[in-house]
């Protein structure tokens, strides 16, 4: 009997372990954290082309969602031979997929969410120009 105790609680606790480690990238993800830019790109007559994002040997864009609803942009600009760093501030609303990022009073970004996970955000900008309609991709991770 005190066997079957052991192998009992032997199984259970193995089967509260496996349970517990599944991967965040099977989660849905909260926005909230700092994302880094790692992939920019559009959508081209239906499929999505993405490449590593890469600034001229400055630092990658990087977000920082707060739980206040602000966020701080933080990105840099190669000039005169050196990097120059900027930071803008905001405040951000997620609705459903729909995520809007607000500078000062009158200047909104509307992007959809298109993935989120415990480490990976991808955002979907589309707009028109000069009557061409343009799907930007951004793919961010989570540092």
């Amino acid at each position: 009997m005190k066997k079957l105790s052991i192998l009992f609680v032997s199984v259970l606790t193995l089967g509260l372990a496996v349970t517990s480690c599944s991967s965040d990238d099977d989660k849905e993800g909260t926005l909230e954290g700092k994302w880094e830019l790692t992939e920019v790109g559009a959508v081209l007559a239906g499929q999505e082309i993405l490449q590593p994002a890469t600034n001229e040997g400055c630092a990658n864009d990087v977000v920082e969602f707060k739980a206040d609803g602000k966020f701080v942009d933080s990105y840099s600009e190669f000039t005169d031979d050196k990097c120059k760093a900027y930071t803008q501030e905001g405040k951000w609303v997620k609705e459903g997929s729909s995520l809007s990022k607000t500078y000062g009073t009158n200047n909104t970004e509307k992007y959809e969410v298109a993935e989120l996970t415990g480490n990976k955000l991808k955002l979907k900008e589309t707009y028109t120009e000069s009557g061409i309609t343009v799907s930007a991709v951004l793919v961010f991770k989570k540092i």
